[in-house]
């Protein structure tokens, strides 16, 4: 593999400056940070995976793309398929569980709204990024990009969003009817004060969102140089192995006479 290939796109001279806000790009990433504060658990999970499954098309759309349907599977794909649809039941049973105790716990549902709207928000920057960077233009790097992209995100952060966070988790009310309008592009008070907040703070996380792009940026190096390892590797146990089977066979042959 080039170096080009695992170096991934080139620089882009028209990439807008990270902290440059745009409610287009966050908004489905907010409703799916703030769907914990539903009070009906497994609703707010419907309501979670209706807007992060909107966010790549919606992301794309706004910077002038269309992501090809297999790319926004791989990139909308969960990882409870991979490890196994037979276990569902019972990841479904103990998430019920565990909500239904964050529900009669409001506390930790606050807590856990506050974590995943910082969550979502690092996701709709880094699929901004990989959209506007190239790296979902097809499948042959949407494949590694969205692995850096999980990778990046289940790497602990220290992040500056998690303040903000905090503050709009805290002044949100009546979320089920806020998301229940946003699901049909209606806004009320509640979407137009979040919106205001974050617009007013955005630009102090510009140095934060460039460490996260370079970040990513590394990563994808690291995940295309694994990938290409990975499948040096396979092609050679193949080879060992046709070339066993080829010894083997010449061994069992009876002797031309």
């Amino acid at each position: 593999m080039s170096d080009d290939a695992l170096n991934g796109p080139g620089e882009s001279p028209s990439l807008p400056s990270p902290a440059e806000f745009d409610w287009l790009v966050y908004a489905d990433a907010t409703f799916a940070g703030l769907s914990p504060l539903i009070p009906v658990p497994l609703l707010d999970l419907a309501f979670e995976w209706l807007f992060r499954r909107r966010m790549p098309g919606a992301i794309a759309r706004r910077r002038g793309r269309k992501l090809a349907p297999a790319i926004v599977r791989e990139l909308n794909r969960g990882k409870g398929c991979r490890e196994g649809c037979l276990t569902w039941p019972i990841k479904l049973t103990l998430e019920l569980l565990k909500r239904l105790s964050r529900k009669i716990l409001y506390f930790l549902a606050i807590k856990e709204a506050t974590d995943q709207l910082s969550y979502y928000w690092h996701r709709a920057f880094l699929l901004d990024y990989m959209v506007q960077r190239g790296y979902l233009d097809d499948a042959a790097l949407a494949h590694p990009a969205g692995r850096a992209l999980e990778k990046v995100l289940d790497h602990p952060h220290i992040s500056p969003l998690n303040q903000l966070a905090y503050q709009i988790v805290g002044r949100v009310s009546h979320i089920f009817r806020t998301l229940r309008g946003a699901r049909r592009g209606k806004e009320d008070e509640v979407i137009e004060q979040t919106r205001s907040l974050m617009a007013r703070t955005w630009e102090n996380f510009g140095d934060y969102f460039a460490e996260l792009s370079a970040e990513y940026d590394e990563t994808y190096k690291e995940v295309r140089a694994q990938l290409a390892a990975e499948e040096a590797a396979r092609q050679a146990a193949e080879e060992a192995a046709r070339q066993a089977a080829a010894a083997q066979e010449a061994q069992d042959s009876p002797p031309a006479e």
